[in-house]
């Protein structure tokens, strides 16, 4: 047989350039997965450098609303080789609320480092509570010397750091200032502490307390009492409420949010009141964190997830034209085109981090089909088929952007875009006879 004739054969089979288009998308796919990777590193990046502005403005707080402490000794005797040694214990006995209601306005900003948009919030609550320690059982402390008139309030906060101005507490109309921060004993958390005050636990005890603190990511709220009421109102118009706890109601809109929640008793399992820090009173935040729907990198990583679908589409235009119009193409063409998708990924998570999701989408998407059009022009010689395939590049492209906006809806925009792009190209190949047809110049028979 003639060598030449044969290698012809195998050159216009369309078996052949179809098992040969599915290598070169096999072979285009590994750089778009490196793209992939630089996306999840550029967005590790970011997260580091979030971390570094929460470390300095706030880190995500969680607050403990203020109880009352009442600091004691105890003297004891104990036998140290048959003599009687005269020893004093220190600590505090902790009260909790009866009643605490919580107000809070929650504005939200965004600070700039490198090429990174951060975002951070500055907090002010105002914290009402009702104390009624009348009822109190403190017969087991009977040997304690509770100092009454050195008792103070202490309110919590994960990061002292991101404290914003000086705490203000009313006790009873008695205003008190703030003397600095205590810790729990395993000094995993902070609490501002107040100056002294004298405790009446014959009398109801109201406290206001008011505190600006800075945060990043979310605000949380250790319920503490037999009654707890949170409101919560943020220009932040993407909260996601979390922990222990949902809102009993809450109302967001592109203007922001406001939220409510409240509990009762049966919320915690912490007592009225409690010796040293034997409690945990950590177990049942709740809040809300403020989250980016989907940011550059979200975006950038779901845009990659379409580089095979992509890819495949292109292939299966320029497949079709060969085709339908017998206008072959080398393999070397293909993967011409195929760089230019890769391309345009790569310019989209660059672009992206400078100006924008949107813009960059726009400007890479015209850049390739652009390039990618003109590159077509030379091979196609015909300015209606490079038009036909320039429209209908135009039509996958913006396509996919309308699915990367739908994100409760992209699976089944995505699923019908198949289904219509399967359904056309078995209409256009209706009438090609698979088994005789063959690509290139010997394949024109009508």
């Amino acid at each position: 047989m003639n060598i030449s004739k044969h290698t012809s054969k195998l050159k216009g089979s369309a078996s052949i350039k179809a098992l040969t288009i599915f290598c070169l998308i096999i072979i285009l796919m590994i750089p778009n997965f490196k793209i992939k990777r630089l996306i999840q590193e550029r967005s590790l990046r970011k997260a580091t450098v979030e971390r570094e502005v929460a470390k300095s403005y706030g880190l995500a707080q969680k607050v403990t609303s203020p109880i009352i402490r009442i600091p004691y000794t105890y003297n004891y005797t104990v036998e140290d080789d048959d003599k009687e040694k005269e020893l004093t214990k220190t600590g505090f006995i902790n009260f909790s609320p009866k009643s605490t209601a919580i107000n809070g306005q929650v504005n939200t900003e965004t600070r700039e480092r490198s090429i990174f948009d951060i975002l951070v919030y500055n907090s002010m609550l105002d914290i009402e509570q009702t104390f009624d320690l009348s009822q109190v059982n403190l017969s087991k402390y009977d040997k304690y010397d509770l100092h009454y008139d050195e008792a103070y309030m202490i309110y919590g906060v994960s990061d002292p750091n991101g404290i914003s101005s000086e705490m203000s507490f009313a006790v009873n109309g008695q205003t008190l200032d703030s003397e600095g921060l205590v810790t729990n004993n395993s000094g995993k958390r902070s609490y501002i502490k107040s100056s002294p005050f004298t405790l009446d636990l014959s009398k109801k005890i109201n406290v206001k307390t008011k505190s600006s603190f800075k945060g990043t990511s979310s605000v949380a709220f250790e319920p503490i009492g037999e009654s707890f009421s949170t409101n919560i109102s943020s220009p932040w118009p993407h909260p996601s409420f979390t922990g222990s706890k949902l809102p009993n109601r809450y109302d967001i809109s592109e203007a922001g949010f406001e939220s409510q929640w409240s509990l009762n008793k049966f919320a915690n399992a912490i007592p009225k009141v409690w010796e040293n820090n034997h409690v945990n009173i950590h177990q049942s935040a709740f809040g809300v964190n403020f989250i980016q729907p989907l940011d550059e990198y979200g975006k950038n990583t779901r845009t990659a997830k379409y580089a095979l679908l992509i890819i495949v589409l292109c292939f299966a235009m320029y497949f079709i034209f060969e085709i339908l119009q017998k206008k072959p193409m080398h393999p070397i063409q293909y993967i011409l085109v195929g760089s230019a998708i890769t391309v345009f990924f790569l310019l989209l998570i660059s672009l992206s981090e400078h100006i924008g999701y949107n813009m960059a989408y726009l400007i890479s998407s015209v850049a390739t089909i652009g390039l990618i059009s003109l590159y077509s022009s030379f091979i196609l010689s015909s300015l209606m088929s490079t038009l036909v395939l320039s429209s209908l590049l135009s039509g996958l492209f913006g396509y996919i952007y309308l699915i990367l906006q739908m994100q409760d809806f992209a699976l089944l925009a995505g699923s019908l875009a198949l289904f219509v792009v399967i359904a056309a190209v078995m209409m256009l190949s209706r009438n090609v006879n698979w088994y005789a047809l063959k690509t290139g110049p010997q394949s024109i028979q009508t």
